[in-house]
């Protein structure tokens, strides 16, 4: 049986969690790139050896091109790099992968888009360089080849294209596939931008069908469904095939789906922090303040804080700080409370030592951005235009924002304007409960927010 996003969403995050996941990145991310499809990249090749209609296997064409006379092979790197070199710009998807705190990103694309997004990432595109993979640095792994960065773009090492090339690689890359097997069978492997017109999904299959999981059921991939309805019980067979060999299956009608399970994925491997954004006089806050301190006492010790140290965001920090000291079990390192460049224009004066100051030279956007980066939601209490502010740009960062609608303002109207309750953590906030976040009685209104915090916090069920 196939599964969702939401759980895809949950096992791989669990698997960052763990330490254990890798990546494997294939052709259909970079599509969202404008680069062709496999079939554009090497049709053409057909006609140049009067081949006429479609050839369904396309490392077959690519060797039969180069069998055809001396020089082929050149050329065929040539019309390759000719191709590609124009793509240099990355697109959402490969900056959302950059995000991910995982140390392992394997692919079978040729283009420099994903070094490209992740600048601080090194790069194993020849055998040998797999002795150097496991030594703490992130790494991406061009395991059939990659073109360079920069201009003029030159093959910094040869791509696997041809048939012989895909049978042979065992031998012609013994440390790579030796490590790639290595990961298969230790860690948790996505398998993103694949289908099965993909000449490269035979490495999922081969690893699946030679090294199989079941027992452990680990791994995950996200392939296309077939819109030819003449094609869907071949593409169902080989989806069983690879359930069958503990490949889990999330199914998507197009590659275009994959930007929004990025987001939600990288938003579920963020730290456990929730940003408190709000303002709005003290005396009114308090009583929300004091109602979800005492709810928070209750959650992981491994949830943080984060606010700008405003009214909301400083009533909440203080009050739960005063609650886990008087048991015990306060943390400086829970709360982080950030100072901009322009100090004098935050508010309010603290009133204690709570939590962990940390001060930088960034402007409110920049600052407040940088923040939210390592967020998993957004709780709004009450608040003025900067809250707005807020609200937007963690939208634009795929943070979920939960509004405590009953204490009014900028949270009422971000509630207000939700016509349908938001996904949060990946999945739909259940009706009710973002009904009752509005509801005028706090006990029932906070309540609600913590069950919302809880799902955007990615907290398990039960």
């Amino acid at each position: 049986m196939t599964i969702d996003r939401y759980e895809l969403v949950g096992i791989f995050g669990s698997a960052v969690d763990a330490g254990v996941a890798s990546l494997f990145v294939g052709a259909g991310l970079s599509a969202a790139a404008g680069l062709p499809t496999w079939s554009d990249l090497l049709g053409p090749l057909a006609a140049e050896i009067g081949v006429a209609g479609e050839f369904a296997d396309l490392p077959l064409l690519a060797e039969y091109y180069e069998q055809n006379g001396p020089g082929r092979r050149p050329a065929l790197e040539n019309h390759l790099r000719n191709e590609l070199s124009a793509y240099r710009t990355p697109a959402e998807s490969h900056h959302l992968i950059a995000k991910l705190p995982i140390d392992e990103i394997w692919t079978t694309n040729f283009d420099p888009l994903l070094e490209t997004a992740a600048a601080d990432a090194s790069v194993a595109a020849q055998d040998n360089d797999a002795l150097d993979i496991g030594t703490g640095r992130r790494t991406i792994i061009k395991m059939h080849g990659s073109l360079s960065r920069y201009t003029p773009t030159t093959w910094t090492a040869a791509p696997v294209i041809t048939r012989s090339d895909f049978e042979q690689y065992e031998d012609t890359h013994p440390r790579m596939w030796a490590l790639l097997r290595a990961s298969y069978l230790t860690r948790t492997m996505l398998f993103l931008g694949f289908s099965f017109a993909d000449p490269n999904i035979e490495v999922l299959l081969r690893l699946a069908r030679r090294y199989d999981t079941t027992a452990a059921d680990r791994h995950l991939t996200v392939l296309r469904r077939p819109a030819d309805p003449e094609g869907v019980q071949l593409h169902e067979l080989r989806v069983r095939d690879l359930e069958n060999s503990g490949v889990h299956v999330c199914e998507i009608s197009d590659f275009s789906e994959l930007t929004p399970m990025l987001q939600a994925i990288t938003t579920r491997t963020r730290p456990e922090r929730l940003f408190v954004s709000g303002s709005g006089d003290k005396a009114l806050l308090k009583p929300w303040y004091d109602k979800l301190a005492v709810a928070l006492t209750a959650r992981p010790p491994s949830w943080q804080l984060a606010s700008l140290g405003g009214p909301a965001g400083w009533g909440v920090t203080s009050r739960l700080a005063e609650l886990l000291r008087a048991n015990g079990r306060y943390r400086p390192d829970r709360f982080r409370i950030y100072f901009r460049k322009n100090s004098a224009a935050q508010a309010p004066l603290m009133d204690a030592h709570v939590g962990t100051a940390i001060f930088t030279d960034l402007e409110r956007e920049e600052l407040v951005g940088s923040v939210l980066d390592d967020c998993r939601a957004l709780l709004v209490i009450c608040g003025g235009s900067g809250t707005s502010d807020e609200v937007r740009w963690a939208l634009e960062r795929g943070v979920s924002v939960i509004p405590l609608a009953s204490s009014g303002a900028t949270a009422r109207s971000v509630w207000d304007s939700s016509n349908i309750p938001p996904d949060l953590g990946g999945r739909p906030c259940d009706p009710q409960v973002w009904h009752n976040l509005a509801d005028p009685d706090p006990d029932v209104a906070v309540m609600a927010a913590m069950t919302a915090i809880d799902q955007a916090m990615c907290r398990p069920r039960g």
